[in-house]
């Protein structure tokens, strides 16, 4: 499941995963998240948490994320940072190697470095001008 970190400053979605994710945690937590994005023109900053009770994913997230970026092309331009937290060696690596590939800024932290990440994303400049109401 992915469970809201609150405590994360104004502007930055915080996710801690917890157990193993499913197409369904995916579905319930992010897609949102991403389709509110889309529909206000809205950018966003995401922290991803793989702490100690991380488990793994199934063959149906990787999917569902994949799918996700093939329904909304136009998401990358939306998100103004990642921060994945984590201390899983080959999930650091892979993530190092993906973020040369991303259109936007990420960078990993270890788990002792939660709030450093969230910090980091909330100091990043706006890519997009705010989005204003009515």
């Amino acid at each position: 499941m992915l469970e809201r970190i609150s405590t994360v400053p104004e502007g930055v979605v915080g996710l801690r995963a917890v157990g193993v994710l499913d197409r369904a945690d995916f579905a319930s937590t992010i897609e949102p998240i991403v389709e509110e994005a889309i529909r206000l023109h809205r950018p966003f900053r995401l922290l991803l948490q793989l702490g100690p009770d991380y488990q793994g994913f199934t063959a149906g997230a990787a999917w569902e994320k994949t799918g996700m970026w093939i329904q909304h092309p136009t998401m990358p331009r939306l998100v103004e940072g990642y921060a994945l937290v984590s201390d899983i060696g080959w999930v650091r690596e892979l993530a190092h190697l993906a973020g040369a590939l991303l259109p936007f800024p990420m960078r990993v932290f270890g788990n002792d470095r939660l709030d450093d990440a969230a910090a980091w994303l909330a100091s990043l400049p706006a890519t997009l001008p705010a989005a204003t109401g009515g």
